[in-house]
């Protein structure tokens, strides 16, 4: 450390200190930066004029009352000037808050540049400048507002969410309210295990209001700090954004894997607002403007005309895009899964963007064949005879059915148990036909908002799949296409 503040009684005595710190630095081949140097007289509590002190032949600048000195990063004079301070680190603050967002980073970057980056500028002044709760709350709101004004939240959307850990679902952002209640906590209870030392426990005696933590104060009101935990409470809480929670800490279904678009998917910040939104259940369908804005919408769906436009119907129960919307979002993570068997049995020879490949009907290879949407002739008539994918591999004389489905939160078990039972017969069927010892139904489910449940992995691994990312890929096609079909159904006339 180079900054150095030397306090005396008296001039003479600054005078014995400055000699001494200039001996010192010589020792050590430094020399004092007298032009970044000054000096202030201050009389009882006052500050006063004096004659400027010489050293080798050079000058300290006087600081007169209405001057300061930036020592340590804060600008002060007899105090730090909080006013001042507070105006100049707000606007460093959001200076780079509006660089970040202006980038071309990924949702999750912003995140992180925002927590490494812009609010180490706040975290500076926490213990050492006055915050009120008042100006925190008004802080963390203008972060908000300005997320908003760059689309990366939606204003109805979750605030506890926001600064939740990713990896519990959450978007990571850090608060200016609970960092700055926890490093002051962090900070007294420092101090306070240090009482023994002489040092130490003199300053926790003079500190009667000084600075903000108020050392000297025994009756100090503790400010609240927010744990994850309370956040997932108050977010499990809500009548709307609670049902995301809900489903996604549903037993059956796979935490882990469920968020991994959130830690690793790299979606645009705004995309990520977007789906966010969604999950929260706050887009503005027919649905939400009647019973949530009361405006008096009728309550029908734009493209089907059925009652009950909710973002449940849109995302899975509208008849209008059953045949068109839902069906690409299907075919977009059955393309993905079609590619890695295809891989994997050394039937394509490299890798290609999922939403340029094109999946042959057929494709084979030393004794492996893979059949892409075709329905299967069987000798008696069995109506549920197209599965997704098949694959039928004569040299471990097996045959697997894949069908992808992509319901609802509320609905990964039970499609997960109707495409087993649709499939049995033919699976019986199939084990006649064409002399192989067993055939295995695979269901792949994965919700429209993104949720896995937990039998995925071991379906994949059925197959033979042990890469961990193919879920996590599926997941972001799926939400894609899930904010795709929000965003065209939402520019429909109502």
């Amino acid at each position: 450390m180079d900054d150095l503040k030397l306090l005396a009684p008296n001039p003479a005595r600054l005078m014995e200190l400055l000699k001494i710190t200039t001996e010192f630095s010589g020792s050590i081949r430094m020399q004092l930066g007298v032009d970044k140097c000054a000096v202030v007289h201050v009389d009882r509590g006052q500050v006063t004029q004096s004659a400027e002190i010489s050293l080798e032949l050079s000058n300290f600048k006087t600081l007169s009352e209405a001057e300061s000195y930036r020592y340590l990063g804060m600008s002060q004079c007899i105090g730090v000037q909080e006013v001042d301070m507070k105006q100049a680190v707000c606007e460093v603050f959001f200076g780079r808050l509006t660089k970040v967002l202006r980038s071309y980073l990924s949702g999750a970057n912003k995140v992180r540049a925002y927590n490494g980056w812009v609010m180490p500028t706040l975290l500076y002044t926490f213990g050492v400048l006055r915050w009120t709760q008042t100006e925190l709350d008004a802080l963390d709101r203008r972060v908000r507002t300005t997320m908003t004004y760059h689309r990366m939240h939606h204003p109805k959307s979750s605030v506890m969410r926001l600064y939740i850990p990713r990896k519990c679902g959450g978007r990571g952002l850090l608060s200016a309210k609970s960092m700055h209640n926890r490093e002051v906590c962090s900070l007294r209870a420092y101090f306070e295990t240090r009482r023994e030392s002489a040092m130490h426990g003199d300053v926790v005696v003079c500190d009667k209001g000084l600075t903000p933590l108020s050392l000297a104060k025994e009756e100090w009101r503790r400010p609240v700090v927010l744990s994850t935990s309370d956040r997932e409470t108050v977010w499990m809480e809500k009548e709307l954004h609670g049902r995301f929670y809900k489903a996604l800490h549903a037993p059956h279904v796979d935490v882990k894997a469920s968020v991994q678009w959130l830690r690793f998917g790299d979606l645009f910040g705004e995309t990520e607002g977007f789906v966010c939104a969604i999950q929260d259940q706050v887009v503005k369908t027919n649905n939400y403007r009647k019973h949530i804005l009361k405006d008096g919408t009728p309550d029908f769906c734009r493209a089907c005309r059925h009652p009950g436009e909710s973002l449940r119907h849109v995302l899975t129960g509208c008849s209008a895009l059953a045949n068109t919307e839902y069906l690409h979002r299907h075919n977009q993570a059955a393309k993905i899964l079609h590619q890695e068997l295809a891989l994997l049995y050394c039937l394509l020879e490299q890798r290609m963007p999922y939403y340029q490949y094109t999946p042959a009907p057929v494709l084979e290879r030393d004794g492996v064949r893979l059949y892409w949407d075709l329905p299967i002739a069987t000798d008696r008539t069995i109506l549920a005879n197209k599965p997704d994918i098949v694959v039928m591999d004569r040299a471990q004389s097996r045959v697997f059915l894949v069908d992808i489905t992509i319901p609802h939160d509320e609905n990964l078990v039970k499609a997960e148990t109707e495409k087993k039972r649709k499939y049995l017969d033919l699976a019986h069927e199939i084990v006649d036909m064409w002399g192989v010892d067993s055939t295995e139904i695979i269901p792949i489910v994965i919700s429209a908002n993104g949720l896995i449940p937990v039998s995925l992995a071991h379906h994949l691994r059925q197959l033979g799949i042990r890469d961990g990312s193919l879920a996590a890929r599926m997941q972001k096609a799926v939400l894609l296409d899930s904010a795709r079909i929000v965003r065209r159904f939402l520019s429909l006339q109502p």
